[in-house]
């Protein structure tokens, strides 16, 4: 029985060792993409009204076309 126990922690901890590797790398990409949606918001917020018209939507539009939910 204590073969058995000792054997699963070891299996624990190399499962707890995977989804912490697991979730860093899930934030990473969260905050790579946060970082992306960022750097599109300040891009487009640079336009002048008549550039992003030409785009196809307007200044209140732009937080949507970052986030890639914005709809014609």
């Amino acid at each position: 029985m204590a073969t058995i126990a000792h054997s699963n922690s070891r299996t624990t901890g190399h499962g707890l060792a995977e989804r912490i590797r697991s979730l860093t790398v899930s934030f990473l990409a969260h905050r790579a993409a946060a970082r992306e949606r960022s750097r599109i918001v300040r891009e487009l917020s640079s336009y002048t009204d008549a550039e992003l018209g030409e785009l196809g939507f307007s200044r209140y539009d732009i937080r949507a076309v970052a986030a890639g939910t914005y709809r014609r």
